[in-house]
């Protein structure tokens, strides 16, 4: 045998190891074959078809599992002789070298299955939780694995999006593998969210009351009827919840929390519910719906502007929907600085007359608040611009939508501290722009 080397004869080195004589058959291979499979171990990596020689493919495709068995035993830090989308004929047995390859971005799908096999929990814990795993015969062993933290890091995974894996997992007797996936963005399947819906822990149908991909009408239904007010809670400020008929029922939950959940989420775009709750007793709950930018009815906005409480004028005041200049006009003569103040940064103040008159307002804050909003028309930035108070100035340094004007103007302010803070914006702006 001039043109082979067999294990029998000759102790290879491989990653720095040796191949130690067997008893078993030999395997023979041509010396430069024995070269490059010391280089791709040494590499400790996996390798693909376009890395290794076709004359290496040849040779290892001839071989059985026995074979490469053979060729593996006693060493630890083997690699792929090479992979590919037809199958892995050999892996490293390093396990740490095997964890990396299982949360390597865009893993062939034979080396998922493969892994998904392992001996090694934590190996099948990194395949499980990587969001390249495609392999549906990957996902259906880890669905089975036996240890929950494989199961769980699966049930979390964006890539699950199978329902029959889903609805699986949703009956998983462990709680850490069922609340991972009522967390799982992916969750899809209306059945699996019809299970967790009714589970009986209570972390579990909160995750999945808060998960913006709930679609399911039915557990929906389940969940705005649930006896703890978490999970309802959870689920009056989902920005999935666009039943009308689940939005009623929770504006007129008995927990003042859920009613304020309901009233802030930016789903509520019924007329009716934001009528009841503008006049619900709880200040909180007003406060709530006045922030929220889906409140565009004005009739709904009067209410609000006429509420009692400042809180609630100074949410309405803040909002970006509030457009009425009727509604404006009240806000910047309220007694309270806090709403003026709210309303003058409030980048939909843009009529130059509000404008103008917050700029006249007795009180620094609310100038200088206005002096930040990007909204500033360019006359009334030359006002404040020449503001007698040095915060004000200081603000409207800040503001990245001041004219050239306005510029020269700060440039030349009798504060440094105006001076630099413009510099540093317009340092900022010029970075920002490249």
């Amino acid at each position: 045998m001039d043109n082979a080397i067999s294990h029998s004869s000759v102790s290879a080195p491989v990653a720095n190891h040796t191949i130690p004589p067997q008893a078993s058959a030999p395997v023979e291979f041509p010396p430069e074959i024995w070269r490059e499979i010391a280089a791709v171990a040494s590499a400790d990596s996996v390798l693909t078809l376009r890395q290794v020689s076709r004359d290496m493919r040849s040779v290892v495709d001839s071989l059985d599992q026995a074979d490469l068995n053979r060729i593996n035993q006693g060493t630890d830090s083997t690699v792929d002789l090479y992979s590919s989308d037809d199958g892995v004929r050999s892996v490293t047995r390093n396990p740490a070298t095997q964890s990396v390859m299982a949360r390597a971005e865009n893993i062939l799908p034979a080396l998922q299955e493969f892994f998904a096999h392992s001996n090694n929990a934590n190996i099948r814990w990194h395949l499980a939780r990587n969001p390249s795993l495609s392999s549906e015969a990957a996902q259906q062993t880890l669905t089975q694995d036996l240890d929950e933290w494989v199961r769980g890091a699966l049930a979390l995974n964006p890539s699950l999006s199978s329902e029959p894996r889903q609805q699986t997992l949703a009956q998983d007797q462990s709680k850490r593998v069922r609340e991972a996936l009522a967390r799982n963005p992916s969750l899809s399947s209306e059945a699996a969210q019809q299970t967790l819906a009714q589970d009986l822990g209570a972390v579990v149908r909160s995750y999945l009351a808060g998960n913006p991909s709930l679609s399911s009408e039915v557990a929906q239904q389940i969940l705005a009827q649930d006896l703890n007010a978490m999970v309802r809670g959870y689920l009056a400020r989902n920005p999935s919840l666009s039943s009308e008929a689940r939005q009623e029922v929770l504006s007129q939950d008995q927990y003042a929390s859920v009613r304020r959940d309901l009233a802030g989420n930016p789903s509520l775009i019924s007329d009716a519910r934001q009528q009841t709750l503008a006049q619900d007793q709880n200040a909180e709950v007003r406060r709530h719906l006045a922030g929220n930018p889906s409140l565009i009815s004005d009739a709904r906005q009067q209410i609000l502007a006429q509420d009692q409480n400042a809180d609630v004028r100074a949410a309405l005041a803040g909002n970006p929907s509030l457009t009425s200049e009727a509604r404006q006009e009240a806000l910047a003569q309220d007694r309270d600085e806090w709403v003026r103040s709210n309303l003058a940064r409030n980048p939909s103040l843009t009529s130059d007359a509000r404008q103008e008159k917050l700029a006249q307002d007795p009180n620094r804050r609310v100038r200088a608040a206005l002096a930040r909003n990007r909204s500033l028309t360019s006359a009334r930035q030359e006002r404040l611009a020449r503001d007698q108070d040095t915060a004000v100035r200081r603000d409207l340094a800040r503001n990245p939508s001041l004219t050239s004007t306005v510029q020269q103007i700060l440039a030349q302010d009798q504060d440094v501290r105006v001076q630099l803070l413009l510099r540093e914006e317009l340092s900022w702006l010029t970075a920002r722009r490249r």
